[in-house]
């Protein structure tokens, strides 16, 4: 049977279609996993916490962004993962490897700005947790800000190693 380009053009379409198929799945997947929330003027993208084995009674917690969509500041007091309140804590920029302080007086949220709690320059420190956290399942929990009040969210638990601490810079921005 003679080669003709149709043949080829078939061949391809064969050997793309499970190719695109998997493209689809890892789009669809990655995007479950991202998840956001909007509240009031707050737009909160992707809380997540590191995961845990039942031995360890600590963990932290992140926040890919929280932007203040409205015409006044908030501000980030606090937070809970099932029911253990958390320690706002941020980075000295200068130290290496990451050195951490309690934050007291919470994380300001200027209007049309944003903040980042990422490793390596601020996080949320969660002691005294029962029980694993396992990768892939979600967490219920609440962030407290001064004006919006308790929100209730829902952490995704990602990998322990995405919050090894590094020099990463810290990230309090406003937009102009």
């Amino acid at each position: 049977m003679p080669w003709k380009p149709t043949m080829l053009m078939a061949s391809a379409r064969a050997l793309l279609s499970p190719i695109a198929g998997v493209a689809v799945l890892a789009f669809f997947s990655s995007t479950a996993v991202s998840h956001e929330l909007e509240v009031g003027t707050l737009l909160i993208q992707h809380p997540w916490v590191a995961a845990k084995d039942t031995t360890n009674t600590t963990t932290t917690a992140y926040v890919i962004e929280i932007q203040n969509r409205g015409t006044g500041p908030d501000r980030l007091l606090g937070a809970s993962l099932s029911g253990e309140k958390g320690i706002l804590q941020e980075a000295d920029a200068g130290a290496r490897p990451a050195k951490f302080a309690t934050h007291e007086h919470g994380f300001q949220i200027e209007p049309g700005g944003f903040v980042r709690l990422q490793p390596g320059s601020a996080r949320i420190l969660f002691e005294g947790l029962h029980g694993a956290l396992k990768e892939g399942e979600m967490v219920e929990g609440t962030l407290e800000f001064e004006k919006a009040g308790t929100i209730e969210i829902e952490f995704t638990i990602e990998p322990a190693g995405l919050a090894e601490e590094d020099d990463t810079p810290i990230h309090h921005h406003t937009q102009h």
